[in-house]
């Protein structure tokens, strides 16, 4: 309890070692490759945020059009510190990578994790 007292006055006790950082992986400029029989997949590097150890993350999956046929983009796979991955379920779409491509789909995110 006087752990949350603290927080709550403001910035005495705050965590300077907490980071939150952003990115996308580009409107148009996506390295989508293609997963299996229906879908699509992409590797997003942290590597700039230095996190040391695996953060929280939230993704959108963004576009064109189309993208509101698919589903799993928010979904993030084999978390490091340094990376994940996201897979892009497209059943019923064909030519994944070059729709994706087309209609501009991009992988949005946000991670919160601790820096040192």
């Amino acid at each position: 309890k006087q752990w949350y007292q603290r927080r709550v006055r403001g910035v005495e006790g705050r965590d300077l070692c907490l980071r939150t950082c952003t990115g996308t992986t580009g409107k148009g400029t996506t390295n989508w490759v293609d997963y299996g029989t229906d879908g699509v997949k992409v590797d997003i590097s942290m590597e700039d945020c230095e996190f040391t150890s695996i953060p929280n993350i939230v993704t959108t999956l963004n576009g064109d059009g189309m993208h509101w046929e698919a589903t799993g983009g928010s979904a993030t796979y084999y978390v490091k510190a340094t990376s994940f991955r996201v897979y892009v379920y497209t059943r019923g779409i064909t030519a994944y990578t070059s729709i994706a491509t087309e209609k501009n789909w991009s992988i949005t995110w946000v991670a919160i994790g601790y820096a040192c």
